[in-house]
């Protein structure tokens, strides 16, 4: 989870918590190897957070979607390298 700032770090906790919470563990071991099964578990709670509440009125993201969407990409390079 190197890879990862703070910020996102966070904000993968939240979207964990909220949508995947048997996958929390996964913060506590900086030295994970996250392949690509585990990758696409974790960008897919972040997507879940993403439809639910990163689209303003219009579809458009908001900030909190451009992040979530960020985050996604983030978590596809790392187990993509």
């Amino acid at each position: 989870m190197n890879e990862l700032n703070d910020t996102m770090i966070l904000l993968l906790k939240q979207c964990l918590g909220t949508h995947r919470p048997d996958l929390l563990w996964v913060l506590d071991d900086s030295e994970i190897d996250i392949d690509e099964k585990l990758g696409n578990e974790l960008r897919s709670a972040v997507s879940e957070e993403l439809i639910e509440r990163g689209f303003d009125k219009n579809d458009e993201p908001n900030q909190l979607g451009i992040d979530l969407e960020n985050l996604i990409d983030q978590l596809g390079r790392i187990f993509m390298k």
